[in-house]
């Protein structure tokens, strides 16, 4: 652990370091797509800070008497800043160079909320989802952790420092009844806050997350005030207690959807628990279990360098796609997690440690800090120049005289084709470009990445639908367009696990209720007849399994849209593509097709994968035999 100044410090235990490491890999395995529950490794590291800072304050109080806010707070700007600069700069580059237009405004925001320490209210009142960031991803994604985190460093020393100068020796008792109660308090506001069709309010919350940061606060106090247990049977419990904690994180970090209800209405609180159970055990002077697994050498080395890795990995990830790398899966993820560590590895080495050790004096610092804000403030504006607020109007616009455009610029043998959706359809779009198709094949991609259907369902989600510059998915923008280009042929493609269910007159329904299935019904010819209007084949698909972050748990609501899809299409004399059966045939979905990955994120067809499923649908229309 980090010392509390030159006259106060905690001792060194490596087992937290290997919890931190746990706790970064399983957020890394989450981004990659591939572990369901990895992002509750950003709740271990609240609970870990909870435990560390209230720790050190109580230490510097035992040997000093008082508390310096002044060198607290310094201690910490070593810590966090010289990494969130490089960041930071990173950013600012990325924009400059590799961004799209449609990304510059979200960016600039994140990178100006992220300085500020404030990301995850930003987050809150600009309707960003969490959930939809594998199919709108910004840099900064990942930022509101840190945002949670600084506030709790601001926060809670102030806290501790009133409580002191009112009780004095009696302090860390006092703590620790404090923090029990305000994570009372936290835990009853996510329930209260949770709402099923929006969960960004809970999720992002400083008050609603700030129960695990403060069972860890909690803890080190407990220490303060009754001190580890010595008693062999109860130092038997307390490993008990560890490894059941450890057990339970495990269930949670491969099976909890970070959408599901139950995640809100106890789960964060469970976990929360678990964890500080996990870390007594990994504390206590005498080594269990739960204290050697979390020594293991390549844990605690990852440990060290766990800030960097958090803060870098999920630029990497975007930066270091399958498009720029040309690989998918595995392999993907190796690479990226082994540019990671290593960038992680030399800011830890070179950068972070140097001035944490005191390369720069305590004045140097309070000059450079301002000095250096200023100058990331102008490099991201610099970098994000060209940036505007998505305007709707001008935007639809736009996009309608694009379809103009198109049409014009069709081959006079070739087959108008035009794409409607969501991301799933947004990316089919791009792969159906890329076909060499007898006739010919000019097409205008309509879809919109994180619109959903039906209407009532449309994730307030600016962010996502600006980073690819395309006006929100509305009925009259589709008309609009539908009469300029004149399609032959109109795909409709819709998927997303996140956020099946509406809200109906105040209330959340899901898929197989009522009114759900008459609302979808009633959207979906509505839509075919919009898209039909100019005499166009309208082609409905169905949509298969996804297999994102290991989302089985919305097979159900799959198979009850599919349903409704196959009844409206009857219905309304639309041609229906069963891409259901074609992905996931009888049910179990095929990750290939002739050695080829037809869906590398479980979710969306990319890359050679999505130019094979582009032909499989445009000979269904052409040879619907």
């Amino acid at each position: 652990m980090e010392g509390a100044g030159r006259k106060a410090a905690i001792p060194h235990i490596s087992a937290l370091d290997g919890a931190r490491g746990i706790a970064v890999a399983g957020v890394l395995v989450f981004h990659s797509g591939h572990l369901l529950g990895g992002y509750l490794g950003v709740d271990f590291f609240f609970t870990l800070s909870g435990f560390l800072i209230t720790s050190l304050l109580i230490a510097e109080t035992n040997h000093t008497g008082s508390v310096g806010l002044g060198g607290f707070w310094a201690r910490r700007a070593r810590r966090l800043l010289p990494a969130l600069a490089i960041l930071m700069i990173g950013v600012a580059l990325y924009a400059a160079t590799l961004a799209k237009p449609g990304e510059l405004a979200q960016i600039r925001g994140d990178a100006l909320a992220t300085l500020a320490y404030v990301a995850n209210w930003r987050a809150v009142y600009a309707h960003i989802d969490y959930w939809a960031l594998f199919e709108a991803p910004s840099p900064l994604n990942h930022t509101w952790s840190l945002a949670i985190e600084e506030q709790f460093y601001l926060i809670w020393p102030l806290l501790f420092v009133g409580l002191l100068a009112r009780f004095k020796r009696t302090t860390p008792k006092v703590v620790l009844a404090t923090s029990l109660a305000l994570a009372g308090v936290s835990s009853l506001l996510m329930i209260v806050l949770y709402d099923p069709a929006n969960t960004n309010r809970a999720y992002y919350g400083t008050d609603t997350r700030a129960a695990a940061i403060l069972f860890g606060a909690a803890l080190a106090a407990a220490l303060a005030v009754f001190g580890s247990v010595t008693k062999r049977n109860a130092r038997i419990g307390l490993e008990v207690l560890g490894i059941s904690g450890a057990i339970v994180l495990a269930i949670a970090w491969t099976q909890l959807d970070g959408q599901s209800s139950r995640l809100y209405r106890g789960g964060f609180l469970i976990c929360g628990l678990a964890a500080t159970a996990v870390i007594a055990a990994a504390v206590h002077p005498q080594r269990g279990a739960v204290s050697r697994v979390l020594s293991i050498k390549p844990l605690c080395a990852l440990g060290l360098i766990s800030y960097g890795v958090y803060l870098y990995h999920w630029p990497i990830d975007i930066v270091l796609d399958h498009e720029r790398v040309g690989l998918t899966g595995r392999p993907l993820f190796l690479v990226q997690a082994a540019v990671t560590v290593t960038v992680a590895a030399v800011s830890y080495r070179t950068l972070e440690m140097p001035i944490r050790r005191g390369a720069l004096s305590s004045t140097q610092l309070r000059k450079l800090t301002p000095a250096l804000a200023i100058g990331l403030v102008a490099a991201l504006l610099a970098g994000t120049h060209g940036a505007r607020t998505h305007d709707t109007v001008a935007s639809a616009a736009g996009e309608i005289d694009a379809a103009t455009l198109a049409r014009k610029a069709a081959p006079p043998d070739a087959q108008r084709i035009m794409v409607v959706g969501n991301s799933v359809a947004y990316d089919l779009g791009l792969a159906f470009r890329q076909l060499h198709a007898t006739p010919p094949v000019a097409l205008f991609n309509a879809a919109v990445p994180a619109c959903n259907f039906p209407r009532e369902i449309i994730v307030q989600a600016a962010a996502a639908v600006g980073r690819f510059h395309r006006p929100p998915c509305h009925p009259s923008w589709e008309a609009g367009v539908i009469e300029r280009f004149r399609p032959d042929v109109v795909f409709w493609i819709v998927s997303d696990p996140a956020n099946r269910g509406l809200r109906y007159h105040g209330h959340f329904v899901k898929p197989c209720e009522e009114p759900y299935d008459s609302v979808y019904k009633r959207d979906l010819r509505e839509e075919i007849t919009r898209l039909g209007a100019r005499g166009a084949k309208v082609v409905v698909t169905t949509e298969a399994y996804i297999r994102v972050y290991g989302a089985e748990n919305v097979d159900h609501a799959t198979d009850c849209d599919n349903r409704l899809r196959h009844t409206v299409a009857a219905e309304t004399g639309a041609q229906l593509v069963d891409l259901f059966e074609y992905t996931c045939p009888h049910g179990e979905c095929r990750g290939s097709e002739n050695g080829v990955t037809l869906r590398p994120d479980g979710q969306h067809y990319h890359g050679p994968g999505g130019k094979i499923v582009a032909r499989w649908l445009l000979n269904q229309v052409r040879s619907p035999d």
